[in-house]
């Protein structure tokens, strides 16, 4: 469904999840159909969405910050299970020490689907 195809309801939905935390992971293909890629979505203080990726994982020479990639976000609601939704990506910063030591984080920008 493209942001287009949306009706009001819909588009409302998806903006409270993106803000309330509802979206619990996201799924993409870079090179279509397959492979698919799945990931937690994470937040904290600083940053909104994100997820986490070992460094030398297939999938991150892949993600370049800045790309837009159709994503399939899947939420706790069950009034809204399933969203694709436009998605730039942000930033890519490998996490040296601390929780994510030998993983990179992927910040997740959803493009404004008011907007469209």
């Amino acid at each position: 469904m493209t942001a287009i195809e949306m009706n009001a309801t819909t588009v409302k939905k998806i903006n409270q999840s993106m803000q309330s935390g509802g979206f619990y992971s996201v799924e993409f293909a870079i090179d279509d159909p397959h492979p698919l890629y799945q990931f937690k979505i994470w937040r904290n203080e600083s940053r909104s969405m994100f997820f986490v990726v070992k460094e030398n994982s297939a999938v991150l020479p892949k993600l370049k910050a800045g790309s837009v990639l159709n994503m399939t976000y899947y939420s706790s609601d069950t009034q809204c299970p399933k969203t694709q939704i436009e998605t730039r990506i942000g930033s890519i910063n490998n996490a040296h020490r601390g929780r994510f030591e030998g993983h990179c984080t992927v910040d997740l920008l959803p493009v404004d689907t008011a907007t469209h």
